[in-house]
């Protein structure tokens, strides 16, 4: 397995994430009220939410390779990160690469808090945990694994 899938997994996701997001603000988008004659708004008549529809199939039809294809790769990544071994080593992986509950990759402190707690558990354990753990990654495939 390549450790660039591993290294860009934030991207795949981020990338999917705003693919979501576009798609949930058009649906928000149809749903909206059409302004009535006489409330002010300058665009009297202007929501055609037929029109709102339509343009949201085709920009899901537009990026819906995309969105895959990021699946796909994120798939790989997590498929390979649960056949490793040792099982420090994956949920070092899975923290630094595909956890995002802090919106964004995990640091180091926090890998380590979540892995040991506030036990005293020095940097170059969590260094070492990781560098085996990549290791391993990208020796998935190569040797049949």
């Amino acid at each position: 397995m390549e450790y660039e899938k591993l290294k860009n997994y934030e991207r795949y996701w981020r990338a999917n994430r705003s693919i979501e997001q576009r798609i949930m603000a058009m649906k928000s988008a149809e749903t909206s009220i059409t302004p009535q004659t006489g409330d002010g708004s300058q665009h009297i008549g202007a929501h055609d939410p037929m029109k709102a529809v339509d343009m949201r199939v085709d920009w899901c039809a537009s990026h819906s390779e995309d969105y895959a294809k990021n699946l796909a790769v994120m798939r790989e990544v997590d498929k390979a990160i649960d056949s490793l071994q040792d099982p420090l080593e994956r949920e070092i992986l899975r923290l630094r690469y595909t956890d995002f509950r802090y919106g964004q990759q995990m640091s180091w402190p926090q890998v380590k808090e979540s892995l040991y707690g506030k036990m005293s558990v020095g940097k170059m354990t969590i260094y070492r945990l990781h560098d085996d753990g990549v290791k391993h990654f990208c020796e998935l495939g190569h040797n049949g694994t």
